[in-house]
């Protein structure tokens, strides 16, 4: 009875330890976070984004993407007239440039973001492949005197399929465990009776 329990206990164990090399594979290291000097700008403002950690000398692949436009852009109009609402544009292309992560591994560029909208900006260092990232928000003039909260999304903190996978394997071991207990023990009680 001992050894199967301790079988049972050992089997749960190696079920369950085994699907902790496989969840930490399956997610990379998180950007760092760098810095803009404005986390909201009017249409055509510029900001500098800057970040550490690089190598130094090191080349920094830098992308500005339009995650979001503005909703309801006013189009153009003369003074006077109606103005009518567009109800969204496409993103812009996102823009590349590139600079040099200076003796202590940091780097800064100046961007000007001609577009309302919500603006991620990445720098990834080429050899390193070290990542920092930062959000932009764009304001139309007329509502560029207006805070927002800007900020970092949250995290991703969905549950992986391994993870799922693995869980259920080692109930699964858990409750066999479980009733083959029951099962030893419900045998052995019916011999002691018969012995009786």
């Amino acid at each position: 009875m001992r050894k199967t329990l301790s079988v049972l206990a050992i089997a749960g164990t190696i079920a369950l330890a085994a699907s902790a090399p496989a969840m930490a594979d399956n997610y990379p290291a998180p950007a760092q976070q760098g810095t803009v000097s404005s986390a909201t700008v009017g249409v055509g403002g510029y900001v500098t984004f800057s970040g550490t950690g690089f190598a130094p000398g090191e080349t920094v692949n830098i992308s500005v993407t339009q995650t979001t436009t503005a909703q309801g852009a006013a189009a153009p109009g003369s003074a006077g007239s109606v103005t009518m609402a567009v109800p969204g544009a496409l993103p812009l292309a996102p823009l590349s440039l590139t600079a040099v992560a200076n003796s202590a591994g940091a780097f800064s560029v100046t961007v000007q973001l001609n577009s309302a909208g919500t603006y991620v900006l990445t720098a990834v260092g080429a050899t390193s492949g070290h990542t920092v990232t930062a959000t932009v928000v764009v304001v139309a003039a007329s509502t560029a005197g207006l805070s927002t909260t800007g900020g970092t999304p949250l995290a991703n903190t969905g549950a992986d399929s391994s993870l799922l996978l693995w869980g259920l394997v080692g109930a699964g071991a858990l409750v066999t465990g479980t009733v083959s207990v029951a099962v030893v023990r419900r045998r052995a009680k019916s011999e002691t009776v018969a012995a009786a």
